[in-house]
């Protein structure tokens, strides 16, 4: 890659981190016209318990949790499907079968052993999976994924934004107050995906999403 092309791609991941904060801003400023409209929209309903517990806890903890870990596990499993290569599509199903697993299976150890532990095990499933698919299957994916490129985009980032709604509450529910908490993910999702298929490479929507959650990692560790 030259020097000016990755000059082009870096000032469009800057250029889409402002895009995003225009359109945070431009989000709260529409909530706060809706709660004039509706006193009973309150924002203050549902928090994120979680992750205040984390930075309690551990800053460290909680920043490989925000600014490393979820943004690298959480782009393989939604941008990966956007303008893909083979391997983002070997990457899309070590993620989820990785995020998946979690679901059933708790690791007790101490959080840094839990993150060398995944890492090991994205490299392994990665390998084992490069070996079992085929290639004419993933050449078909790609080809059809390519060919709805625009509603992949939507699909992955509508789920992107609906799979936060654990951020606040322990199963799965919706009502027009958690819509509105997750509104701020979609947009998100959808920038994510965006410079992924404009600079063509994962590592774009991983930095993205890092110093999307960086930023915000940064506002409320303050507070602690």
């Amino acid at each position: 890659m030259s020097k000016e092309v990755l000059f082009y791609k870096i000032k469009k991941l800057l250029v889409s981190y402002f895009r995003l904060f225009g359109l945070y801003i431009l989000f709260f400023i529409c909530v706060a016209l809706l709660q004039s409209i509706f006193p009973y929209l309150d924002l203050q309903k549902y928090s994120q318990d979680g992750i205040f517990e984390i930075l309690k806890e551990n800053k460290l903890k909680a920043f490989f949790a925000m600014v490393i870990f979820a943004p690298f596990i959480e782009e393989l499993m939604f941008r990966t499907l956007l303008r893909p290569k083979t391997s983002d599509l070997i990457l899309f199903l070590t993620s989820w079968s990785l995020f998946l697993t979690g679901l059933f299976i708790t690791i007790e150890f101490e959080w840094y052993y839990r993150f060398l532990l995944l890492t090991f095990l994205v490299i392994v499933l990665f390998f084992s999976y490069k070996k079992v698919i085929s290639n004419s299957f993933l050449e078909k994916a790609i080809i059809y994924l390519n060919k709805h490129r625009s509603i992949t985009l939507q699909v992955t980032s509508i789920i992107f934004g609906f799979l936060h709604i654990f951020n606040y509450v322990d199963s799965f529910r919706i009502d027009s107050i958690l819509f509105l908490l997750i509104v701020p993910r979609i947009i998100a999702g959808h920038m994510f995906g965006k410079i992924k298929i404009e600079n063509n490479h994962m590592i774009w929507p991983i930095l993205l999403h890092a110093i999307n959650n960086g930023v915000v990692f940064l506002i409320i560790s303050s507070r602690y």
